[in-house]
């Protein structure tokens, strides 16, 4: 701007222009000190290290960060394979009293079964028995009327069987 158009201006606008270059200012001192600040720290740590290369792993910590995150990785999977080596011993030894509890269970029902099976044979017997003896009683009543009615059979078979034996 020029000296003319300055003075053109009115006093709000002075000072408005004057607030904002003094913010900026402020903002660019702010900005200056951070920046300071961080190349003092870098040539504090580069003139501490022997060489730019120790410097730049210094400043970077690349290695010891690495060798920190690897042992923290490796032990967080020694950890978790204990605890998964934990949790399977775990699970199969549940398994194995399920397992057991099971095969009492079905043991337990097999002689009942057994027992049931046992005593439904028995009485299948018996019936069967039963009813062979009162079939046979029936025959051989029935034999026995046969018998009876027809007595001159009996004499006629006597008679027959008499004869065979003179024969032979």
């Amino acid at each position: 701007m020029t000296e003319k158009e300055l003075r053109k201006l009115s006093r709000a606008d002075l000072l408005e222009m004057l607030l904002e270059q003094s913010q900026e200012l402020q903002s660019l001192r702010d900005r200056l000190n951070t920046v300071e600040a961080a190349l003092q720290q870098k040539e504090i740590k580069i003139n501490t290290a022997g060489s730019i290369a120790q410097a730049a792993l210094q400043l970077n910590g690349v290695f010891e960060s690495a060798q920190a995150a690897c042992q923290q990785y490796t032990d967080n999977i020694r950890l978790l394979s204990a605890r998964q080596e934990e949790i399977c011993r775990q699970i199969e030894l549940e398994s194995q009293q399920k397992a057991a509890q099971k095969l009492a269970q079905t043991e337990k029902a097999s002689a009942a079964l057994e027992a049931e099976t046992k005593i439904r044979c028995a009485e299948m017997v018996r019936k069967a028995k039963a009813e062979s003896q009162a079939c046979w009683d029936a025959l051989s009543g029935r034999l026995e009327a046969f018998y009876r009615e027809h007595s001159g059979l009996k004499e006629l078979l006597s008679v027959s069987l008499q004869g065979n034996k003179q024969t032979k």
